[in-house]
């Protein structure tokens, strides 16, 4: 079988991130009381991304033309349409239903497949992301702890148990054809990590990278979960008690 030829550096990796470096008070944050554990599986992540995915996404950047990228990411986008426009319905939010059902209609047919996103260009009708994960918090449900995936990368309790829901609303997942599935998946895997690259290549200059990937996750999910407008959250000031313990007291008048 072709997989014992990667099992060594699966094995390397895994012992490799065993050894991974954990911050004094890593698992004090109420977000991420798995750090020790996420830190670990960051590095093994890090390592086999390094030397196989990672490769072959910027082969894949250098060697296809930006346009046939950009057709390629719009057919895995438009065959998310009709995930987004579930989650939507699932959501109450009727006009980005119609707006997500109008897109995947328009691209498909007109833009053969998908391959050209007529819909955004020429109908102006932007894409209107969501998913499961998505709809469990509107639902109520919260996040849960922040969780590193092996292979996947960051998420959350309530998102990683959304993306196994979200899986059976991709249209390739009933392909009867194990080869074209899994090719399929394979292929949405590396055109997203390559759609990340400028992202995730601004992360190995950070001082701690992992945190960086952490907050910038958090912050992230919680800006789609509200459409891009998430509630203003007014943060304590710190020294307002030593404002208040130094301000002199004013003695009554007599």
């Amino acid at each position: 079988m072709k997989l014992k030829k990667y099992l060594p550096a699966l094995a390397a990796a895994a012992i490799l991130a065993g050894c991974a470096e954990v911050p004094p008070g890593a698992g004090e944050n109420p977000a991420d009381p798995w750090e020790k554990m996420n830190r670990q599986t960051n590095a093994f992540n890090y390592i086999v991304d390094t030397y196989t995915i990672r490769p072959i996404a910027k082969a894949y950047i250098k060697v296809v033309p930006q346009g046939a990228r950009e057709s390629v990411n719009n057919v895995f986008e438009n065959m998310g349409e009709p995930k987004n426009a579930l989650n939507n319905a699932l959501q109450g939010k009727g006009e980005r239903t119609l707006a997500s059902v109008f897109r995947f209609l328009i691209n498909t047919s007109f833009g053969l497949g998908g391959l050209f996103d007529v819909a955004g260009s020429v109908g102006n009708q932007p894409v209107c992301k969501e998913d499961f994960g998505q709809t469990l918090r509107v639902w109520g449900v919260p996040e849960g702890p922040y969780v590193v995936l092996p292979f996947l990368g960051p998420s959350t309790v309530t998102d990683a148990a959304g993306s196994v829901v979200g899986w059976y609303t991709e249209p390739f997942a009933y392909a009867e054809n194990d080869y074209v599935k899994w090719g399929w998946t394979a292929a949405d895997l590396f055109n997203m990590r390559a759609q990340m690259m400028p992202l995730t290549d601004s992360l190995r200059d950070a001082v701690d990278p992992y945190v960086m990937a952490r907050e910038g996750y958090l912050a992230h999910r919680t800006n789609v979960q509200y459409d891009g407008n998430p509630p203003v959250v007014l943060l304590k000031d710190e020294f307002e008690d030593e404002d208040d313990e130094k301000a002199p007291v004013k003695k009554e008048s007599k």
